[in-house]
């Protein structure tokens, strides 16, 4: 009867010997499976050769009690054979066994430390006197026992190492100590037959070392192959599994993509609303600061002229300085306005952030001794192209707004340092990669929740009771901030307090200290035309310069003003333009005069700010600003730094 095959291991079933297709002299495997069985007969015999070659330092050792007992005369030179030259041999074997190189020679070091112990017992056989030596022939067979067993070294390493302690002993036995031929033929005998068997001996070790591995090496082989059909039949379920779940998974994703295109929609729809709404309210905001500092101008114009002429001990000039302090706070107002709206850079110059914060906050807490303030400055900090006036605003913005945080009192931290925000590290909207100086303002206040951190930038919204708050101060902060190309962000926490970012770009430009304005009222002789559509501007600006002693022209509009011009343009010293007109406005009547006259010197005088439009006019060589409300010292000291500069 036909037996029945193994389908479990068919391999190992089968005739081994020829699956293993080892050369039968060698023993080696053919291909990169004898790498492998190298690397595993090592690891699993290092071991043994250091116990076997430990063995044989014993031994070796052992025996020396019977060259003392022997041969007492001769035991120095035995000793050093023994323990001068095959012991030290031996130790060093074990030594090497220990690194990492000894995988590479170990079967060679073997082998020499076989050849060196037979080597040792012929020698100490040829020096010995018969019939004494005869006793020393026991130890050759042992080393051949130990050499061919115990010491795990390979049938091909092994036989070398025989035949060369036979050989080395036929050497010395003919040549050296002419051993009489009937015991050269005995010791032959044994000493051959004693290297035969222990070829077969390590050949049969090494063979059945080799056939344990190549069993091994197939189960693992069916192991993987196992492993390999019940990975393929999960795969198998798994892409049906898949292909059950795909439709399923495809509606609802479709009917996710459904729901997050209209939530995305939404969004668009309610961000463009509220940036439209913000558009409105700046232009409304813009133009509204516009008209109520030409009003202050006015006002400012008129105060400015009573103080000129009135004597400091006069009952009513204190409350014209008062006044005049009233339009300043007003002028700051319509700061916040334009901070607002987006047009709060006045005067942009390099300036040193730590300076700045440290003179405010020293003022501020002046004023609240309630809170504690801590600073930390970064000593290397960037310099930064800014208005300081305006950056003054936002840092006192900040700190009333943590003061009014903490009404019982608190702390109020204030720091500075360096960034470099790479495109990896941008998480803050509207901040772009760069090198920026950081500003961050810490309070140990209420905090704010999410909905609230949504809306605080938001124009006129206000935590505060009625009447306690305008809603314009983090407002035109962040006007402020936004414009000089910067980011304002908050992280807080209801009950744990916030913190403030002001991210400003890092700037290398140097720009030149201004110099002092002149506290003297300045006066000329020279020609001013003066150009505004409003009538109140036009008078009391008009007023201002014939106080001053120059020739006043009037226009009340850009046409107006190109006519008069074309007329008198070389007997005008300087033109002073307001920026918003009806009609011909600042920026086209800039042009045109400049092509009549293109010497003609000009001041542009707004309500608005230097920034937009204004900063274009002056890149092409208008030559100064003025802002709206200004008195008659600093429109005496702004014409005569025109007039008197080449």
């Amino acid at each position: 009867m036909k037996a029945d095959r193994d389908h479990i291991l068919p391999s190992a079933t089968s005739d081994l010997h020829q699956q293993m297709q080892i050369n039968p002299f060698t023993l080696r495997f053919p291909g990169s499976l004898e790498g492998a069985f190298l690397d595993s007969f090592f690891k699993n015999s290092v071991a043994m050769v250091r116990y076997s070659l430990l063995a044989g330092i014993v031994l070796y050792s052992l025996f020396g009690i019977l060259d003392a007992q022997l041969l007492p005369a001769m035991k120095v030179k035995l000793w050093f054979i023994r323990f001068g030259l095959v012991v030290p041999v031996l130790a060093c074997v074990i030594g090497l066994s220990f690194l990492s190189f000894f995988r590479k020679i170990w079967q060679g070091a073997i082998t020499f430390a076989m050849v060196v112990a037979g080597v040792g017992i012929i020698i100490m056989i040829a020096i010995v006197p018969p019939p004494v030596n005869y006793n020393y022939y026991a130890g050759l067979i042992l080393v051949f026992i130990w050499g061919y067993t115990f010491t795990r070294v390979r049938f091909i390493w092994a036989t070398l190492g025989g035949w060369l302690i036979v050989g080395f002993y036929e050497l010395v036995a003919m040549a050296i100590s002419h051993t009489p031929f009937p015991i050269l033929m005995s010791n032959n005998f044994f000493f051959i037959s004693a290297n035969l068997a222990g070829m077969f001996a390590c050949y049969s070790i090494e063979y059945y070392a080799r056939k344990d591995f190549f069993l091994a090496y197939l189960l693992e082989a069916e192991q993987d192959k196992i492993i390999a059909a019940s990975r393929r039949l999960e795969k198998i379920v798994q892409e049906r599994t898949h292909q059950l779940k795909k439709m399923n998974e495809e509606l609802r994703q479709e009917i996710e993509e459904r729901k997050r295109a209209e939530r995305e929609r939404e969004k668009l729809e309610s961000q463009l609303r509220k940036a439209e709404k913000l558009e409105a309210i700046g232009t409304l905001a813009g133009g509204i600061a516009h008209d109520f500092n030409n009003l202050l101008m006015g006002i400012q114009g008129s105060i400015s002229m009573a103080l000129f002429a009135m004597e400091r001990e006069h009952s009513q000039y204190e409350r014209l300085k008062a006044t005049e302090e009233y339009v300043r706070r007003g002028a700051d107002l319509t700061k916040q306005l334009l901070g607002f709206a987006r047009g709060g850079k006045y005067e942009l110059k390099s300036s040193r952030l730590n300076e700045l914060i440290e003179k405010n906050v020293y003022v501020f807490g002046r004023t609240k001794k309630e809170i504690s303030i801590s600073t930390s400055y970064a000593d290397d900090l960037w310099m930064v192209e800014v208005d300081e006036c305006q950056i003054e605003q936002v840092l006192l913005n900040m700190f009333v707004n943590a003061w009014q945080a903490m009404p019982a009192g608190g702390q109020l931290r204030i720091g500075t340092e360096n960034v470099v925000v790479d495109a990896s590290r941008v998480t803050t909207p509207g901040l772009v990669p760069g090198k920026y100086a950081r500003i961050s303002i810490s309070d140990t206040g209420v905090g704010m929740d999410k909905a609230t951190q949504e809306r605080i930038f938001d124009p006129f919204f206000t935590t505060k009771e009625m009447g306690r708050g305008t809603g314009l101060g983090l407002a035109s902060a962040y006007g402020i901030i936004k414009n000089h190309g910067g980011v304002i962000d908050v992280v807080s926490e209801k009950g744990h307090g916030s913190t403030f970012f002001i991210y400003l770009p890092a700037s290398e430009r140097v720009t030149p200290e201004p110099q002092e304005p002149s506290q003297e009222i300045l006066r000329g002789n020279e020609t001013v035309l003066l150009v505004d559509d409003e009538e109140m501007v036009l008078d009391v600006t008009g007023e201002m310069l014939k106080t001053l002693g120059y020739t006043l022209i009037t226009a009340k509009d850009g046409r107006e003003a190109v006519d008069i011009i074309k007329r008198n343009g070389n007997d005008i010293d300087v033109v002073i333009l307001d920026m918003i007109m009806p009609g011909v406005g600042g920026g086209d009547t800039f042009k045109l005069a400049r092509e009549i006259n293109k010497d003609l010197k000009v001041i542009l005088a707004s309500g608005y700010s230097i920034d937009g439009q204004a900063s274009q006019i002056l890149d092409k060589g208008c030559k100064g600003f003025i802002q709206k409300p200004f008195d008659l010292k600093q429109l005496s000291n702004k014409i005569r730094d025109i007039l008197d500069t080449n």
